[in-house]
């Protein structure tokens, strides 16, 4: 009865077959102890990217607090007081970043008097100068008090804006260049009609220091000048902070004190009113524009380097899907099963660490951009 129950004994395994499966055994579990943490490589630089973009951010952004407070401090040493205007058109303290923007309203005032403002608002700045009103582009302007008489400065077609269709007669400063664009018109006064000409309306044009007002006008883009009741209101092109400093102290010149004083410096670039978050998203999106492509790279090629048994622990060719299609892993029999939750995490990691990258360099790069604004408008002032 024993011997019919004995089971066949199989025939001992040959030392060479057993060599073959002791290496493809230690081989799976080395692939399976080493490929899969290979995988994490990329996200883990990208995390440490990441953080270097963060830190690098923070400090662009102290470097950048730290320069307009410098340039405040340049304003407070001139005796040069700013404030900022709130959506309701009344002007406020602002902080000191809020300078290299001033297009959104912004107020310079000294203690004598001497103002130079730029608000889009339509019913202040260029918009109270006859001939650029109700609504007129936003320019800069500054008001001194003046001996001046009364008297317009402007280019001849805005001459009827402010006089009506008979505007005074033009006179000229002696200045060529100036004297193609511009021209001064002053009213005769009455009981003196009989005088051929008013007195000389423009002293400043013919005292030792027009040439350099005129190289200032040029430099700061000079469009008008109102003189009425003593108070001379002049409009400039659309100037930054050290633009609009330059512009008050030629002002000053015009407006009675003719000695020599520097020339105005070119004005730093005013920068565009887009917000941070703008930029951001903009600098995000182009980064992601060139990260995209990448991703079959990084997933298929990448997983086949790094260790395909993320996605695929069961075996099989790890298939990105497109078009909303998920992620497949494709047998050698042309079964396919979806990749596995690891993947997930994998991919997670990989673009989360990428995106913040991608916010902290531009974030970094925005800070620093204003940083250097702030330098360029405080060396301006300086010199």
């Amino acid at each position: 009865m024993a011997e019919q129950l004995r089971l066949p004994a199989r025939a001992p395994l040959a030392p060479a077959r057993i060599a073959r499966l002791s290496r493809r055994t230690e081989y799976r579990d080395h692939s399976s102890s080493t490929r899969e943490p290979m995988a994490y490589l990329v996200p883990l630089f990208l995390g440490i990217c990441a953080v270097l973009a963060i830190v690098l951010a923070l400090l662009s952004r102290n470097g950048m607090h730290a320069a307009f407070s410098a340039l405040a401090a340049e304003l407070a040493r001139r005796g040069i007081h700013f404030r900022g205007m709130i959506p309701a058109g009344a002007w406020t303290t602002v902080p000191p970043t809020a300078l290299d923007l001033p297009q959104r309203g912004i107020l310079l005032e000294r203690a004598d008097g001497l103002r130079a403002s730029l608000s889009p608002n339509a019913t202040q700045g260029a918009a109270t100068v006859p001939g650029f009103g109700p609504i007129a582009p936003m320019h800069t302007l500054v008001e001194v008090d003046s001996a001046l008489p009364d008297q317009m400065i402007c280019a001849p077609d805005r001459a009827q804006g402010a006089f009506g269709p008979f505007p005074p007669a033009p006179l000229r400063t002696g200045h060529p260049g100036f004297d193609q664009r511009f021209a001064i018109y002053a009213r005769v006064e009455e009981g003196n009609s009989y005088r051929p000409a008013p007195p000389n309306p423009a002293p400043w044009a013919r005292s030792a220091a027009a040439p350099l007002i005129f190289s200032n006008l040029h430099t700061l883009g000079f469009v008008a000048m109102h003189v009425h009741g003593g108070r001379a209101r002049i409009l400039f092109a659309p100037l930054p902070v050290d633009g609009m400093v330059s512009a008050m102290d030629t002002a000053s010149m015009i407006a009675g004190a003719h000695e020599a004083r520097r020339p105005a410096p070119i004005p730093t670039p005013l920068r565009t009113g887009s917000p941070p978050s703008v930029v951001l998203a903009i600098v995000f999106f182009v980064f992601q524009g060139f990260g995209i492509p990448l991703l079959p790279h990084v997933t298929e090629t990448g997983l086949a380097l790094a260790g395909s048994e993320i996605a695929c622990p069961n075996g099989g060719t790890f298939k990105k899907g497109y078009r909303n299609r998920s992620d497949q892993c494709k047998l050698p029999n042309g079964k396919s099963y979806a990749s596995a939750s690891a993947y997930q995490a994998w991919q997670f990691a990989f673009w989360s660490a990428y995106n913040l990258a991608v916010l902290g360099a531009g974030s970094a790069l925005y800070f620093r951009h204003r940083r250097n604004n702030a330098l360029a408008m405080t060396k301006n002032l300086a010199t």
